[in-house]
């Protein structure tokens, strides 16, 4: 009994050249995943520069450019050139480091010739990675520099969908890299590198002269909070309510102030509204903020009422209810304290707005 073995055979040209544009679609498709997942940082922070180097030129190649696209060695060569103008003493051991690939085959020779792999770590890619990704298009490739400054990708055109995902992959990846950076050491510092810059940016400040501004209102915060934890332990419990709402009222402004919305005269019950409003996010933090505000209304209203009061129960009772309210008070405006430090990072946003650009 003889095995019928079914396999396609197409009957011309035309068949087969429409059966390869399906299979070199689907190909491009699966490539598109891989692309919009790719790892350009690992979890300690480095880059694999032969890898990005091979698929970059690959996503030039999908988006029917290669011609006019660099070889990878010359795209890794730009990175090294660029880095070692940075490097001073002994950086570049630090930001470069070749791994031996022990297992190498002449399979992998496409994208480690060499037989180890370099990688880059984000310590060096801060000095370059803007400049070597803009130099890309306008040195390697010959494209012309915009007459204004624009985002250092904008050379990518609409129709490279491959390459501008790549790219925006690694800025997104970049960037959250950084956030991350600064995020781990922004309670130390006690104000975020991101809100520097956004200062900088939004004021038309220096990044120096940004940056004693935002120390010298952390210097500020913490001092109210001293002040608030002595002014409890001292009884003056409206004083240290007072002082609670001054410093949850400033972080909530500046928040504000970071969207562009403009708080100045915004009462607390508004700056507390319009934050919850612009922060979207299901913690009871807000919400808990709002109920306090309702005691703080009644601690600094009752106050007056108390000393009316025909007795001395109700003074009593008025110390009670305010030392509490203080108390809670207190936590809640470090968490906000905390919260401000946390958002802060975000204040330059990790992704350029959407360009629209799709595989149909």
């Amino acid at each position: 009994m003889s095995l019928s073995v079914k396999f396609y055979k197409p009957t011309d040209q035309k068949e087969l050249d429409i059966r390869m544009s399906k299979e070199i679609l689907e190909e491009q498709r699966r490539f598109f995943e891989f692309v919009k997942s790719y790892e350009h940082i690992n979890e300690e922070g480095r880059l694999d520069l032969e890898a990005f180097c091979v698929n970059l030129s690959t996503c030039f190649n999908c988006d029917g450019v290669l011609d006019q696209s660099p070889q990878p060695r010359e795209i890794f060569d730009l990175l090294i050139d660029i880095l070692e103008t940075k490097a001073t003493g002994k950086e570049m051991s630090l930001w470069l480091q070749r791994q031996n690939l022990i297992d190498w085959s002449p399979e992998v020779a496409q994208v480690y010739p060499d037989g180890y792999r370099t990688y880059i770590h984000v310590a060096g890619l801060i000095h370059a990675a803007y400049t070597w990704i803009y130099h890309i298009g306008h040195s390697l490739m010959g494209i012309s520099e915009p007459e204004s400054p624009k985002k250092y990708f904008e050379w990518i055109p609409r129709e490279w969908v491959f390459v501008h995902a790549f790219i925006n992959g690694f800025h997104i990846k970049f960037s959250e890299f950084q956030k991350e950076i600064d995020r781990s050491s922004v309670g130390e510092r006690g104000y975020s590198l991101f809100e520097s810059l956004h200062k900088s940016i939004s004021n038309d400040l220096s990044f120096e002269e940004a940056s004693q501004e935002i120390k010298e209102r952390d210097v500020a915060h913490r001092e109210t909070i001293k002040r608030i934890e002595i002014a409890i332990d001292s009884g003056f419990n409206l004083e240290a309510i007072t002082l609670q709402e001054c410093l949850i009222s400033n972080c909530l402004f500046n928040y504000l102030e970071s969207l562009g919305i403009k708080a100045k005269g915004f009462s607390f019950q508004k700056l507390l509204k319009k934050s919850k409003d612009c922060f979207n996010d299901s913690s009871d933090l807000f919400n808990e903020v709002d109920s306090w505000r309702i005691k703080r209304n009644n601690a600094i209203h009752g106050f007056v009422e108390s000393t009316l009061g025909s007795f001395s129960e109700s003074q009593e009772k008025f110390d009670l209810f305010a030392r509490g309210t203080a108390l809670e008070g207190d936590a809640l405006s470090k968490r906000v304290c905390e919260w401000y430090l946390e958002e802060s990072v975000n204040f330059i946003p990790a992704e350029f707005p959407k360009s629209g650009r799709n595989l149909n």
